[in-house]
């Protein structure tokens, strides 16, 4: 024990440069695990995001085939009503006729 302290009493800034570097090595290793947590977060915030991603072009997806439906429904009503329209113009002699001309010609 005494030739430790003998030692460390002569060699005072070789031991305070010791001690320096440990507590600078112990600083950077707590430093390297708390960036290791955070990159696990990360890792699983990003993982999540993903997954909500997916899910939300899922329902994209979804809704553009739904409007594609929804436009094939409009453009066959459009033309039953022409259709329509076409019949009750050439009923002969009916009150529709009449109703219809009478507006028509206004």
């Amino acid at each position: 024990m005494f030739h430790i302290s003998n030692f460390i009493k002569q060699q005072w800034l070789g031991s305070l440069l010791i001690v320096l570097f440990v507590l600078f090595l112990l600083y950077g290793i707590e430093q390297n695990n708390e960036l290791k947590k955070e990159k696990e977060k990360l890792e699983k915030e990003i993982e999540q995001l993903e997954r909500k991603e997916n899910l939300h072009w899922d329902k994209f997806e979804e809704l553009k085939l739904g409007r594609n439906t929804i436009i094939e429904k409009q453009k066959t009503l459009i033309q039953l009503q022409y259709d329509t329209i076409k019949i009750i113009d050439t009923i002969a002699f009916s009150r529709l006729q009449e109703f219809f001309s009478n507006r028509y010609n206004q």
